[in-house]
């Protein structure tokens, strides 16, 4: 991921446009949204149709010739599209408002003319990883909305251009949604990917010494994690909602497809909850070692203390200079002091080392290296 050192968003920034008591329905187009533009494709199995500006009454004449027609939407600012497009697809109301609201998590809701499927569809240069994809399946025709240009549909666009490909084969709306859907699900697996490979290199680098610069790319690492978790949990029960649900939008074949969608949206799930293990395990294992080495550092203090308060109690005896005090006039009085403290800090050294207090760096090493040795967490 390019831009994996940037400080991401922990909780992502819900902005409701409608005010309290708004009827239900109601288009809150953004301010700040993309000026709204679309495209359409429309296919047969011998032939295919691309058209870029299309009027209403061209798209109603496109559902009518063409057994499959897919309009994809770019941008969400332009109220009068939006509500044409609304108008020439039946889409319902509701659908409409959770489409202009980009805040929502995956889900799939039926209506009486068509399906609606919400998706968060990943994307690297967005703060929160993800933008909305929203999806309307009707008898013939395909309706997503994106929140700006850039997806993850260009192999599909491709297979649909190519004459003897499945999709142009399977002239059906619904498993033209399912691929859509397919191609979303698989595109989270190159970050998870991503986002393994980022998590090695910090259990290598914690392991060899340097977790403290890694601390602070770890803690990126787990906001992804969180993220991408909010977005890929609730996509597993909107695609299984999309193959248990009884719907004549969605066919028994296209089910069992969905069935393979869903496999995949639960690898993620594993592949997520094992990172975020991982991750853990990583920070713990720092905030061992550099517990350990404090702890290290703090005994050291602590002896050498310990050392110097015989030491310091000798030479305060022989400090005070009473004047009966033999040692005083005594030739070999102040070697004689010297030689007591010498052998007192001689004796606790030696029974420091005995108990195994002190001079212990080379098994403290060994330790850490049996806790996780390099490459353990691999």
């Amino acid at each position: 991921m390019s831009n994996h050192r940037k400080r991401r968003r922990l909780k992502p920034r819900i902005h409701r446009r409608a005010a309290p008591g708004t009827k239900p329905g109601t288009m809150n187009v953004a301010p700040d949204a993309l000026q709204s533009t679309f495209d359409v494709i429309a296919y047969d199995r011998d032939h295919i149709a691309e058209k870029t500006r299309v009027t209403a009454k061209e798209l109603e004449q496109l559902i009518t010739r063409w057994p499959v027609v897919w309009v994809n939407v770019i941008g969400l600012g332009s109220t009068d599209t939006l509500h044409a497009i609304a108008k020439t697809f039946n889409i319902h109301p509701l659908a409409m408002e959770d489409v202009v609201n980009v805040h929502q998590r995956a889900k799939s809701d039926q209506y009486e003319s068509n399906v609606y499927c919400v998706v968060r569809m990943p994307d690297t240069n967005c703060d929160q990883l993800t933008t909305q994809l929203s999806i309307v399946l009707g008898k013939n025709y395909v309706v997503t909305f994106q929140e700006g240009p850039g997806d993850c549909f260009d192999l599909v666009r491709s297979r649909l251009r190519h004459e003897h490909s499945i999709m142009r084969q399977e002239t059906q709306a619904d498993y033209l949604a399912y691929r859509l859907i397919d191609a979303v699900v698989d595109a989270y697996f190159p970050i998870m990917e991503s986002i393994g490979d980022r998590l090695d290199e910090l259990d290598e680098r914690t392991t060899a010494g340097d977790g403290q610069s890694a601390f602070a790319e770890l803690h990126v690492v787990k906001r992804e994690l969180l993220l991408l978790r909010r977005a890929i949990w609730p996509l597993r029960d909107a695609v299984r909602e999309l193959q248990v649900e009884a719907t004549p939008f969605v066919s028994n074949q296209t089910r069992f497809f969905l069935r393979d969608c869903q496999d995949h949206s639960v690898q993620l799930i594993d592949l997520v909850e094992a990172y975020r293990d991982i991750g853990s395990d990583i920070r713990d294992f720092h905030l061992s070692t550099v517990s350990l080495r404090m702890n290290e550092i703090m005994k050291t203090l602590t002896i050498i203390a310990t050392i110097f308060i015989p030491l310091g109690f000798i030479a305060g005896v022989y400090g005070m200079n009473f004047e009966y005090m033999p040692e005083l006039h005594w030739r070999y009085g102040y070697p004689f002091a010297l030689a007591i403290m010498i052998a007192v800090a001689g004796v606790m050294l030696n029974y420091f080392k005995r108990h195994g207090w002190i001079f212990r760096g080379r098994e403290t090493r060994e330790a850490l290296h049996e806790i996780d040795p390099p490459g353990g967490r691999g």
